[in-house]
């Protein structure tokens, strides 16, 4: 039998550390399994000098920007996006050979790495409002008071009041706005112009909410605007959930073990939560026993670990996905225009639609400027040959702005989650199906339409649209939602897991639904709180452990 604690967490991602984080400072033994890569190949090869500079006099740039490999030439479809950089790939490693999956037009990611999937996100960071968190299943008062402790300790920076205010959520605990670009001043400032005909359509727009610095909290620094952020994050001025990791191993109570795969869970009949799971690239099986387990393995790897451990194996459970569309633009408007030196790569501005004009169903669009994300990466994606088209595309890359248009998701019988029994553990496989209605088709088809419409009266002509396949979002959620109902594989609003005296899910898979938002903020802001329950619910048996 091996260590016991108060509370084991599975996972060290963004809902892991944010769990996590009151029950360490509440002073119990906290232990996080984890199998934790890290890149141990670019990070230190990085400079902290602007894309400009790096691009002018860097002679070993080559190593990060196209990987040693060449890993950071797409030689497929777009994917999940070309934000996975060769210095992020880490966040992916192993994905397929520790976690099999079953997903013929499905296209899933999952991570093992330290800080999960929130090792490459975009950092944009909009509350739900409280009509979304009530169809999440979330208690939205609650809720909104863990928004606000979150926001404040990982640093969340935007305008408090503009036009998206009503549509985004309530969140009085931000930094403010960082900069925005050349493309996006001019697009905001046509939008100022029209903004009463764009409202009258249920469209609005403004600055991003980002978890970026624009102003230093602790050690971490604001943002350098040296167009860098997909490839590496200087001054920490980028939330990453390995700043939370590294803040709680500061502590002696807080323990992070790895690298260990967790398989399953039991409970005895003590009350205690046993975890069993094996060292990565090793088959004997390890044991930790604590009070109390949360499970934070991600959307896929929690359904993967809680029906394996439940013996659910050939029953489906519900599942959801952002859908999302990718749409290249020329931003006409700064045509003849020479890129700022001085800028951030992350979202600049977000547009939202409202179709039905009462807040549900919203669809929810980001722009970017392109340069940091190099040119190569669109001559794929071009009609031209590739001379003459990166001759065209240098001199249109000042002006080149992509907008990701993501979707709501509720879930249906199309789509759904099993897990199929191998011959061990390790060859258990995940059949994912997801299938949209051609209702739904058809509503997505028009809300990007509509979106396409708006964008072209700020300035961007769209050049295409580009669907790269279900899944690419990496926004997943919904297998065991929570729900008051007290139904088998659901989680109640407490956050256990029912069926379970001492089991609780933090992390995508117990939201009933998915806004067009991203879930990152409000996954952290639920895992803030339900780490308070798990402190509450077991304060009189943990605190002899703690003492």
């Amino acid at each position: 039998m091996g260590p016991s604690f108060d509370v084991i967490v599975v996972g060290s991602g963004a809902s892991g550390v944010h769990a996590a984080y009151p029950l360490v400072q509440a002073g119990r033994q906290v232990a996080m399994i984890d199998v934790g890569h890290e890149d141990d190949r670019y990070r230190s090869l990085i400079p902290s000098a602007s894309f400009m500079d790096i691009r002018r006099n860097d002679p070993h740039q080559h190593r990060y920007f196209l990987g040693d490999d060449l890993e950071g030439i797409p030689l497929g479809g777009v994917g999940a996006g070309p934000q996975i950089t060769p210095p992020r790939q880490f966040v992916l490693r192993d994905g397929e050979a520790l976690a099999p999956k079953l997903a013929p037009d499905f296209f899933p990611l999952e991570s093992f790495a330290m800080g999960g999937l929130a090792g490459a996100w975009g950092a944009v960071s909009f509350p739900f409002l409280d009509s979304e968190l009530h169809r999440c299943g979330l208690p939205a008062a609650e809720v909104q008071k863990h928004y606000q402790i979150v926001a404040q300790r990982i640093g969340v920076s935007g305008k408090a009041h503009d036009d998206l205010e009503s549509v985004r959520g309530r969140l009085a605990a931000m930094q403010p706005a960082l900069e925005v670009d050349h493309n996006a001043r001019k697009m905001l400032g046509r939008y100022q112009a029209r903004r009463e005909a764009f409202q009258r359509a249920g469209v609005y727009l403004g600055q991003t909410l980002l978890a970026a610095l624009s102003q230093p909290i602790g050690a971490r620094q604001p943002n350098a605007y040296n167009d860098m952020d997909f490839w590496t994050n200087t001054g920490d001025s980028v939330y990453r959930p390995e700043v939370t990791l590294r803040e709680l191993s500061q502590r002696p109570n807080f323990h992070y073990l790895r690298p260990f795969l967790v398989e399953s869970f039991s409970e005895n009949v003590s009350g205690q939560v046993q975890v069993s799971g094996r060292r990565i690239h090793g088959t004997a099986t390890e044991i930790w026993t604590g009070r109390a387990l949360i499970m934070a393995a991600g959307s896929l790897g929690t359904t993967r670990i809680v029906l394996r451990s439940l013996k659910k194996y050939d029953q489906r459970v519900p599942f959801t996905c952002n859908p999302h569309t990718y749409i290249p633009c020329i931003h006409y408007r700064a045509l003849g225009q020479l890129h700022q030196e001085r800028c951030h790569s992350l979202a600049q501005l977000t547009m939202v639609y409202d179709p039905t004009r009462d807040h549900n169903n919203l669809v929810q669009a980001q722009s970017y400027s392109y340069r940091s994300l190099m040119l190569f990466r669109l001559l794929q994606q071009a009609p031209l040959p590739y001379r003459e088209g990166l001759r065209i595309m240098r001199a249109l890359a000042p002006s080149f702005v992509i907008w990701v248009v993501q979707h709501d998701d509720v879930p249906d019988s199309a789509k759904y989650c099993v897990l199929r029994r191998g011959s061990d553990p390790a060859s258990d496989r995940l059949e994912i199906g997801y299938r949209l209605s051609t209702e739904s088709v058809r509503r997505q088809d028009e809300c990007e339409k509509t979106i396409m419409r708006h964008i072209r009266k700020i300035g961007c002509y769209p050049i295409k649209r580009v669907h790269p396949g279900h899944g690419s979002s990496v926004h997943y959620g919904g297998q065991f939602p929570m729900t008051r109902d007290d139904k088998p594989l659901t989680t109640d609003p407490a956050g256990r897991l029912r069926g379970t005296k001492a089991v609780y899910i933090v992390d995508g898979s117990s939201l009933a639904y998915l806004p067009a938002k991203g879930p990152t903020l409000t996954l952290m802001a639920n895992a803030n709180r339900v780490g308070g329950n798990v402190l509450t619910d077991g304060m009189d048996s943990m605190r002899s452990s703690a003492s």
